[in-house]
């Protein structure tokens, strides 16, 4: 009630009756003081000014139109008393004097009433404006503190999809050979899948080569009911080697037992689309339920299928490190081309000259989830592949800029790579079908062979 936006008011207000009485009192004065005064002329009318003109007029700004104009039809009748009592002065009074003080009171009054109903307006304006801000602020504050809330929770989780994914690697390496890998690192599949779609109720099936279910899960999060093999759902995510999902319109009226038992079907699918298994949700909170959480299991259980399964063509490689690589990239053209994701490959080609060094550098340049491959090309030069996954072609330019401070710190300032005999070949994944240009910038651009890697 303190605030600025309430003190749009001319002068403090007053009830109807109040002015009433002030003005009838305040003009009754005046009248008083003029004849204690001057008693032959209580009006002043004789005086060089016409002071008592000033009463109707202050009481005009005061109160308005009408307490202005009563003050000054008070003073007229007063005049006309005093001239039928006798007296002198008043018998030749002008009468512009009578015109001008009821003219000056109605004009002070007019003005003063359409200012205050201007002031009115602004004031009910700025009354909304105020009550809006409220609003805004108080939601605002919410905001702030969920948004604090949620930096302290990401903050104390130093979980990374790249690390999460180079978590799993990591333990598929530490298996032994003879160990069946998707039974073992069940529990870790589902939780990892789990942090990411915020799931609550859920089981992972293992798919036959008939692509018959198991109904005996490998893990479950929560109390998972038993799995229908000819649940609606299911046979859909099956047939078609994809996420599939009831719709969220459905599953907002309440009607999604009426079709599947499942809220969502994930399957972990290589790049060769053999399906190694199914993650079947009961449920899921609601917000997650749209694209980008489909697509974030849907493109991270692929990558888990490709880390849990071996590729039948990159296993004709006589190299290993060439198997896993030709298996990533075509992961990288898949989620390029099936979920929009970006990628980025490099090809450094070196000269003899300073060519271990180099390629040494290249190697402790290399991030988490980045991978490399050193081969030697047809034309018989040192050729180091660098396949940086999930990054976009703005990523890329930054990995370039990274990798010329290091050579600059290792070579000194000025050197650049094309000045060290390094050339640079970089191929983007994009989206779409890109098998075909990826295949031409391997074997013509960089010069490789198909018994080195394979696409």
């Amino acid at each position: 009630m303190q605030s600025a936006h309430k003190d749009f008011i001319l002068a403090p207000r007053a009830s109807g009756r109040v002015s009433w009485w002030e003005t009838c009192l305040l003009t009754l004065l005046a009248l008083g003081f003029g004849y204690w005064l001057s008693p032959d002329d209580p009006l002043l009318v004789a005086a060089s000014f016409p002071w008592m003109i000033l009463v109707p007029i202050l009481l005009g700004v005061r109160y308005g139109f009408l307490q202005g104009l009563f003050s000054a039809a008070l003073f007229i009748a007063a005049l006309f008393v005093f001239r039928l009592a006798g007296r002198e002065i008043y018998l030749d009074t002008p009468a512009s004097f009578i015109v001008g003080m009821l003219l000056c009171s109605m004009l002070v009054g007019e003005f003063r009433d359409i200012w205050e109903r201007r002031l009115e307006r602004l004031s009910l304006a700025n009354e909304y404006r105020q009550l809006r801000l409220d609003e805004f602020t108080r939601s605002h504050h919410i905001l702030r503190i969920s948004h604090d809330r949620l930096e302290q929770r990401v903050a104390g989780n130093d979980q990374s999809l790249r690390s999460s994914l180079l978590s799993l690697r990591e333990q598929l390496r530490a298996l032994p050979g003879d160990r069946d890998a998707l039974r073992t690192l069940a529990d870790t599949v589902i939780s990892l899948l789990a942090q990411y779609g915020s799931l609550r109720v859920a089981g992972l099936y293992r798919v036959l080569d008939n692509e018959q279910v198991e109904l005996q899960p490998l893990a479950t999060l929560g109390e998972m009911g038993e799995l229908n093999r000819d649940d609606v759902l299911l046979r859909q995510c099956l047939q078609r080697g994809e996420l599939v999902s009831v719709r969220s319109e459905v599953l907002a009226r309440g009607e999604g037992g009426r079709h599947s038992a499942l809220q969502v079907c994930v399957p972990l699918i290589d790049t060769e689309d053999r399906i190694l298994a199914v993650l079947a949700i009961q449920q899921m909170p609601f917000f997650m339920f749209h694209e980008r959480s489909f697509s974030l299991l849907a493109i991270l259980a692929g990558h888990i299928a490709d880390l849990l399964m071996s590729d039948a063509q990159a296993l004709q490689l006589p190299d290993a490190d060439a198997q896993h690589y030709s298996q990533l990239l075509k992961r990288s053209l898949s989620d390029a081309r099936d979920h929009d994701l970006p990628a980025s490959l490099f090809a450094f080609e070196l000269s003899e000259e300073n060519g271990e060094e180099i390629q040494r550098l290249l190697e402790g340049s290399q991030r988490g989830l980045d991978v490399q491959l050193k081969a030697i090309n047809g034309r018989g030069h040192r050729l180091v592949l660098v396949l940086l996954p999930l990054t976009s072609g703005e990523g890329a330019l930054g990995y370039l800029v990274r990798l010329r401070q290091l050579f600059a710190e290792r070579f000194g300032q000025g050197r650049e790579l094309e000045s060290l005999g390094v050339q640079t070949h970089q191929f983007l994944f994009e989206g779409g079908d890109e098998r075909d240009a990826l295949r031409h910038f391997l074997f013509n651009e960089c010069a490789l062979n198909d018994q080195q890697v394979a696409v």
